[in-house]
């Protein structure tokens, strides 16, 4: 009976112990090519105009004449191989995203997604300034 008693104590301790830990929050960073991001180490990053920079990747220095356009845009597609997709549905998703939380403007950091600080591009001051602020934290 012991046993028994001293192996559910233990497989509820861990559960104890996690529940008073305070879990560091989700962070995701919206922002441009144009504005470099620093301390983002465990953030998700989305840049919001990577569409637009891989259109103008694709499309630049094209020919007037549209067949030769064309042709000249499939062997760039063709180059870009995979990454083409990848590079594409990033910037869908981090365009997505910031439409789902209502991030209008970059930078944006969004912490568990409900809290935004706009206008800075250190992610480390900006989880600074989000801990001294948070609003389930304050008294």
């Amino acid at each position: 009976m012991m046993k028994s008693r001293t192996a559910l104590l233990i497989g509820l301790l861990p559960g104890l112990i996690v529940t008073q830990v305070r879990a560091e929050p989700s962070v995701e960073v919206f922002t441009l090519s144009t504005l470099p991001i620093t301390h983002a180490q465990g953030a998700t990053v989305y840049y919001l105009d990577a569409i637009v920079l891989l259109e103008q990747e694709l499309s630049a220095g094209l020919p007037t004449e549209p067949v030769k356009a064309q042709a000249l845009v499939t062997r760039r597609m063709a180059a870009l191989g995979p990454q083409l997709e990848a590079r594409a549905q990033a910037g869908a998703t981090g365009l997505a995203r910031a439409a789902q939380l209502g991030v209008h403007r970059a930078p944006a950091v969004v912490f568990d997604s409900r809290w935004a600080v706009y206008g800075m591009t250190d992610i480390a001051a900006a989880r600074r300034a989000f801990s001294a602020y948070r609003p389930d934290t304050r008294r």
